[in-house]
């Protein structure tokens, strides 16, 4: 007894005086320490990607310190009573009785309503026979365990729940409509449907609707993942949360408010929030059905050992116990994780990890980078490629899309001298239109270059020809009246891959899919460079989510893996779902894993962890049960009384705690290594 409540106490206060701030780099350098329950890594990820810190208490957080609190007092009050002043032995009992309601109220209407008997009941029933023979300090030292079961669980549902962030955060505060031929200022909660909302470059569309006049290059990547900006004129639709990059248009509000596309994807997330955060850990699960075969096995047995035997062999079930080693395993699973760049927000993600057998990817900002890169230049009219590329260059100095940050890094490789543009030129419409060294520089689609009287040589149509069969981007660029060349570009492959796909298909995940909104040559391509058999091209949010639920209709257990909110329902109906940092809040909101490094490096590290957790866990609920069978044998067989009944099934409990420790000791011994590596170094 004694050696239980200084082991399991001691690690408690052991992991509460962990819980300090420390970055990481201190914690690869420092001297190495075992953290039994969790750490500062963890709670810096946590808190990172929840409105609520760590240090908040959930009601349950709250109730499960109070009954603590309770238990303590009581079984102090017994010891001092047992061993010096048997009058306080009468006082522990209204903490006794106090906390023993706890499970009084859940095991009735587990029984009543359910027709369910669980651990609570044992509980019960030991509590009140103890109680009733006169045995306060082992009734006391009971409901001490029962309240520390429980502070921990709450503490593990905690910091298992996500929280959605609002999308309309994102949202202007102000916003300019026209009334009565004026433009003028209003409120976002004052804009209704029906309203002609004005938006200029550089600033958010609030609404879904229609343009009704002006053009825009309109960046939609939030919705569909996609890099290349989408040319936008009258009586197109647009939706509310895409940013226009250049341009200025008026649109009639068709949506407004949570009727939007982007709010009803938050609604979505909001209703099946809590599908995925109340799963009971399954060791609980385990020592509720082995409730009634504890009965059954005591009532036959009472003719033959007795009262005080059958009572053994209730009091030898494991019931917390179980639980208790169980949730440290989780907790020190979740530590090493977040230690490795991996922030695992539900301890039951584990159990279903290391059943995956599909992995399903974006593709954009997922296995490609949201910036392409320049894949050739093309010059034609006389000139060079490096005249192309610095002409274009020096006009989209100012832009902030992709596609120009993409040209920009190219001149920059190409170590290009920009020259200076002529603001009094500078006009922004399908495309861009700037002074530069006295001349007219245009840089845009052909059609624009068309529309403002440009020649286009046959060329540079050929080339468009082949970008547009590839789904790729392209950028044409004139010199006062004619087109002097092309800048193609493409989806940049994150690197390394290609190599975490074979590593995948070593841990036994064979079946892979690339999923995304971008056309089907582009998808294609990428799914055949990186050898992958399957894909799902020019898909919508909402569709990605139905593609999940049609793999998990044929019987597989898919892990998503995505970046944006066009992928958060998918990520939602997902059985594991992973995104990375620095993707948008609500993936990373929705995701139960993130890859804290922003990239995939660790994905099969993940998957390793998922299957260290599943034998460890045995191994955890073995050392727990094996001595509560033998104490159950004992009272048949020899005689038990209930000082054995308590003593063995306890030191279930230190082993089962001790191979919950394996994480820790190994996260422990890897950090030892590498600093001994580094000191070698040195």
């Amino acid at each position: 007894m004694l050696i239980e409540i200084m082991g399991v106490t001691g690690l408690g206060l052991y992991a509460k005086n962990r819980l300090k701030k420390k970055t990481l780099l201190n914690q690869l350098t420092a001297q190495p320490r075992i953290i039994p329950f969790t750490g500062s890594v963890r709670n810096q990820q946590i808190r990172e990607f929840s409105e609520n810190t760590i240090d908040q208490k959930s009601p349950a957080q709250k109730l499960a310190d109070r009954n603590m609190a309770v238990s303590l007092s009581s079984m102090g009050l017994a010891t001092v009573g047992k061993l010096i002043y048997p009058p306080l032995l009468l006082l522990s009992l209204p903490g006794i009785l106090y906390v023993t309601q706890f499970a009084v109220v859940p095991s009735y209407e587990s029984m009543v309503k359910k027709k369910k008997l669980t651990v609570d009941f044992l509980y019960t029933l030991t509590n009140i026979f103890l109680v009733l023979n006169n045995h306060l300090f082992f009734a006391s030292f009971s409901i001490f365990l029962y309240s520390l079961n429980r502070s921990l669980l709450a503490k593990i549902s905690n910091d298992s729940k996500k929280s959605i962030i609002d999308v309309f955060k994102q949202q202007p505060s102000f916003i300019w409509v026209v009334y009565e031929g004026v433009e003028r200022e209003i409120a976002f909660e004052d804009l209704k449907t029906g309203d002609t909302v004005v938006v200029s470059a550089g600033s958010t569309i609030p609404v879904d609707g229609i343009i009704s006049e002006g053009t825009a290059s309109v960046d939609q990547h939030i919705l569909t993942g996609e890099f290349q900006p989408v040319e936008k004129g009258e009586g197109m639709e647009v939706f509310a949360l895409t940013l226009v990059l250049s341009g200025k248009i008026y649109i009639h509000a068709h949506k407004t408010g949570h009727d939007t596309t982007a709010a009803q994807i938050a609604s979505i997330l909001n209703n099946t929030l809590s599908t995925k955060t109340d799963i009971q850990l399954w060791s609980s699960e385990f020592s509720d059905k082995t409730v009634l075969p504890t009965l059954l096995l005591s009532g036959m047995m009472l003719p033959f050992i007795g009262s005080i035997g059958a009572m053994v062999i209730v009091n030898s079930h494991f019931r917390y116990k179980a639980s208790i080693a169980s949730t440290i395993g989780v907790m020190n699973h979740l530590n090493a994780a977040s230690h490795n760049g991996i922030l695992i927000k539900n301890g039951h993600t584990f159990e279903v990890l290391k059943t995956v057998d599909t992995v399903v990817f974006d593709k954009t900002g997922t296995l490609t980078e949201e910036q392409p890169r320049v894949a050739s230049v093309h010059a034609c009219s006389g000139y060079l490629e490096q005249e192309v590329l610095r002409f274009a260059a020096a006009a989209e100095t100012k832009q902030s899309h992709p596609i120009a940050k993409a040209i920009l890094q190219q001149a920059a490789d190409w170590q290009l001298l920009l020259p200076d543009v002529d603001e009094t030129a500078y006009k922004l419409g399908y495309g861009l239109t700037v002074g530069i060294e006295g001349h007219i520089v245009r840089v845009g689609s052909v059609r624009f270059l068309e529309q403002e009287g440009v020649s286009i040589p046959e060329s540079v149509r050929q080339l468009q020809a082949d970008s547009h069969d590839v789904g790729s981007p392209m950028v044409a660029v004139a010199l006062d009246a004619v087109a002097i060349g092309a800048i193609a570009l493409e989806a940049a492959i994150r690197p390394g891959t290609k190599e975490l796909i074979g590593e995948l298909r070593e841990r036994g995940i064979t079946s892979m899919y690339i999923i995304s909104g971008d056309h089907e040559a582009p998808t294609r391509k990428l799914a055949h460079e990186l050898g992958i058999d399957h894909y799902f091209a020019e898909t919508l949010p909402e569709q990605k989510a139905e593609r999940v639920a049609q793999l998990q209709a044929e019987g597989k257990v898919v892990c998503y893996i995505g970046d944006g909110i066009n992928d958060a329902i998918a990520l939602k109906q997902a059985d594991v779902s992973v995104s990375i940092r620095g993707a948008s809040t609500v993936a990373t909101d929705a995701a139960q894993i993130v890859l804290m490094d922003k990239t995939l490096n660790q994905l099969p590290y993940l998957f390793d962890i998922g299957q260290q957790f599943g034998s460890n866990m045995k191994k955890v609920v073995a050392a727990v049960i094996i001595p509560s069978v033998m104490t159950a044998g004992g009272a048949i067989f020899l005689h038990f009384g209930l000082l054995q009944s308590l003593i063995l099934p306890q030191i279930g409990l230190l082993a089962g705690v001790a191979m919950a420790m394996n994480p820790a000791v190994r996260h422990s011994k890897k950090s030892q290594k590498r600093v001994s590596n580094t000191k070698n170094a040195q």
